[in-house]
């Protein structure tokens, strides 16, 4: 599950990242906005300032400069001055109800607030209170005074509050995580199961909502078809039973009446040489007939392995020996060699099994050279108690169309060739665990351990 916890965290660093960056954007936000709100109340500040430099007397009145007036035309709408009285000596396009003298009242109300909705900005200068006003609804005024006690706790509360809320975040990103973990865990399982050919049906919900029900109907297939093939498997196991059990009856009577004939004596010569060419004939029937059961059973794995200990050395010899008794012609020989070292090896195995592969190899080299050839076995240790095999012939040699087929290179169809000596051979020794390999169409090589 290494892939999963790496996607998982993956995810986790990517939400982990995402979340940085946008508390850094907020603060890189923030700041941008302090910085821009107090270069705007400085700005304001500073124009009151120019105005309340450019105030000036002469001959007793009060008189303000062109610059003054420039000031006052580009940031507000009228002005005023009050002396500690309250009374307006001198003003700047002042609307006609407000040019009347204030109480102390009424000028502490409008610095903290409004006066008739304008915003005022106030000045003290050398020649009273300088009040500037704005156009309504152009700027926001708000009074805001509380104990320093105050201040701090919430000064002290705000990396506490961004903590907690950087906490319940992580949270909720590492609960997001395990669920999405879960489910490709989920996945995972089943898609284990699915290749190792059980049914599954995975819960449909959650982000792998569609990848579940794409598995679902995965394994419904998979599960139709293995029915289909199994109904097929067994139709053809027992077909092959059925004409098996059919024809060995009219076979072995078959067999006898054709021995009887070779036998009889008032017979022609040539009369009991074709009788023994029919029972040569249905001996080889009757070995087909037993071929073709024994590579059924090997393909469904029905023939159980009757294991026991046995030296291959000997084994060899009795193999080799009975194809000399059973007779060969004098064009075929049998050359045996047996490392020293393998006499003192014992292989757990069916020898009957065994003795069929084996015979059928050194059988398939004569069969097929009817001009004589030399065929050698090789047994030389390998390993720690292993063996390998070598059978070669210097006769024609296996076709390459036979060995693709039989190692699956090439389709086995019904217009592939005959192998059904070497698949017995092949599966026998895959039955055992060992592996069967042809170097090249003369040489095939066996070894007890893949």
């Amino acid at each position: 599950m290494k892939h999963l916890l790496k996607i998982s965290s993956r995810y986790l660093f990517t939400a982990i990242l995402l979340l940085l960056c946008t508390l850094l954007l907020n603060v890189f936000f923030y700041i941008i906005c302090g910085f821009q709100i107090m270069r705007i109340t400085n700005r304001t500040i500073s124009h009151i300032r120019i105005v309340a430099e450019e105030l000036d007397t002469a001959g007793g009145q009060i008189i303000l400069s062109d610059a003054g007036y420039d000031y006052l035309n580009q940031h507000y709408v009228w002005a005023m001055l009050l002396n500690d009285q309250g009374q307006v000596i001198w003003n700047w396009q002042l609307p006609d109800p407000l040019n009347h003298p204030y109480t102390a009242r009424e000028i502490a109300v409008f610095s903290k607030w409004y006066l008739e909705d304008y915003p005022v900005t106030e000045r003290i200068t050398d020649f009273g209170l300088l009040v500037t006003a704005q156009e309504k609804d152009s700027v926001w005024k708000y009074n805001v005074s509380d104990s320093t006690r105050v201040i701090r706790f919430i000064a002290h509360m705000i990396p506490i509050t961004m903590g907690f809320n950087l906490i319940l975040i992580l949270l909720i990103v590492f609960y997001l995580s395990f669920r999405f973990y879960h489910s490709l865990q989920t996945l995972e399982k089943g898609i284990l199961d699915l290749s190792e050919q059980r049914t599954i049906h995975l819960p449909e919900k959650g982000t792998t909502e569609l990848l579940a029900r794409q598995l679902n109907r995965t394994s419904d297939i998979l599960t139709r078809q293995k029915e289909q093939l199994k109904r097929r498997d067994d139709s053809r196991a027992a077909w092959i039973r059925g004409i098996s059990h059919d024809i060995r009856t009219p076979l072995s009577l078959i067999m006898g009446y054709a021995g009887d004939l070779k036998e009889d004596p008032s017979l022609s010569v040539e009369q009991q040489r074709l009788a023994g060419i029919m029972e040569q004939q249905s001996l080889q029937i009757k070995r087909l007939i037993e071929d073709l059961n024994l590579t059924s059973r090997l393909e469904y794995e029905m023939q159980p392995l009757r294991s026991t200990g046995f030296k291959p050395s000997r084994l060899l010899r009795t193999i080799i020996s009975d194809l000399y008794n059973r007779g060969i012609s004098g064009l075929h020989a049998i050359d045996l060699y047996i490392d020293p070292d393998v006499e003192q090896i014992t292989l757990t195995g069916d020898v009957s099994l065994l003795t069929r592969a084996f015979s059928n190899l050194i059988g398939n080299s004569i069969r097929h050279n009817p001009d004589g050839c030399l065929v050698t076995v090789t047994a030389y240790p390998q390993d720690q108690n292993e063996v390998c095999f070598q059978i070669s012939d210097d006769g024609c040699g296996i076709p390459d169309m036979v060995i693709r087929t039989l190692t699956g290179a090439l389709p086995d169809t019904e217009k592939a060739p005959h192998i059904m000596g070497l698949r017995i051979a092949w599966q026998v020794f895959r039955a055992h665990g060992w592996n069967m390999i042809f170097s090249d169409s003369h040489t095939i090589h066996i070894l007890t351990k893949k």
